[in-house]
């Protein structure tokens, strides 16, 4: 139980074990139990100087709101739900009411609002669904996913973001639209990135076969398990890749390969919910292999500085990490 508590203060924890924690949590015979073991996360919170007893009153209040949301809807889908981020006072605070459980759902007040579901996941979160025809769907920080709440001729998705789908086999084809263009497929496992902020796109298969079309195009490409099709500068291209690098986000950790300096940072912006600057264009030659699964945001700019020519600063009013060149402060 004291490894799953330290994985639970670190947002880490998978669904089943969430599940185990939260029931732990609920019987009030282990209450003197749960103090003792988070104990010590609260006085490391309190004693480090950069946490502040506000840190994210706006997360409180979506906090207060999503329990509002809950009460009011009385045939609301039950979901997984688990976040990982940067660690806040305003989460400790309400830890042993909500377990770490960032739920938000938005559904149109109109007349489509019996046919359209639409997840969000803030930075800092990720989201584990079911969709109407049993196929699952991870859904990554920052990331939006809406669909129909009932499957009739076909199967079709939208997202902005990047999520995962283990799609259920059936004679309807499941459609995910992007705003890069469509993935479409019959039965299958795959991943699909498309933050409209990046202006990139990827999809990665790993199991069955996937057909992609670019948007208001007729071109199309057929993708084979353990192939990726990414957005260039030059169009869009097909290759090899170990699928675990960008899979690996869904079972709660980060695994880089000779990863862009850009790219990498803003994983991490979006894995921890923080902002990362940094003005020195050199860095960009740099690149990250590593994994990152249980790391604090602090001990991965640690890491960082002790990996590369770099030196960060954490502002307390802005709330933001600055990365520099060594070579320049020298």
């Amino acid at each position: 139980m004291k490894n799953l508590f330290k994985k639970y203060y670190h947002s880490i924890l998978r669904p089943n074990e969430f599940s185990e924690v939260s029931d732990f949590i609920k019987d009030k015979k282990n209450e003197t139990v749960v103090v003792s073991l988070m104990k010590p996360y609260w006085d490391k919170e309190i004693n480090e100087a950069e946490v502040s007893p506000k840190t994210n009153p706006a997360l409180l209040e979506r906090i207060k709101e999503t329990i509002l949301l809950e009460k009011q809807m009385a045939a609301q889908r039950k979901m997984n739900i688990y976040m990982w981020g940067f660690r806040v006072a305003a989460v400790l605070v309400v830890a042993l009411l909500l377990s770490n459980i960032l739920f938000f759902q938005k559904s149109a007040k109109n007349q489509f609002a019996e046919t359209l579901q639409t997840i969000t996941t803030p930075h800092g979160a990720k989201t584990n669904i079911t969709l109407p025809d049993g196929s699952s769907v991870w859904l990554n920080s920052g990331s939006t996913l809406s669909y129909p709440a009932k499957f009739r001729k076909d199967r079709p998705v939208t997202l902005v973001g990047e999520a995962y789908f283990e799609v259920v086999k059936n004679d309807k084809p499941f459609l995910v639209t992007t705003v890069y263009g469509d993935v479409e497929v019959k039965g299958t496992s795959f991943n699909v990135q498309a933050y409209n902020d990046d202006d990139a796109f990827a999809t990665t298969l790993e199991e069955g076969i996937v057909a992609f079309r670019v948007k208001d195009t007729e071109h199309g490409v057929t993708l084979n398990p353990g192939e990726q099709l990414v957005k260039t500068d030059k169009g869009f291209t097909v290759q090899e890749v170990e699928t675990k690098y960008y899979t690996s986000w869904k079972e709660g950790k980060l695994i880089f390969n000779r990863e862009p300096f850009p790219s990498f940072i803003k994983k991490l912006e979006r894995w921890y919910n923080v902002k990362i600057e940094y003005s020195d264009e050199k860095l960009n030659d740099l690149w990250y292999t590593g994994t990152i699964e249980m790391e604090s945001i602090s001990e991965v700019m640690e890491m960082i500085s002790k990996a590369a020519p770099v030196t960060y600063s954490f502002d307390n009013k802005t709330r933001v990490f600055t990365i520099k060149s060594a070579m320049t402060n020298q």
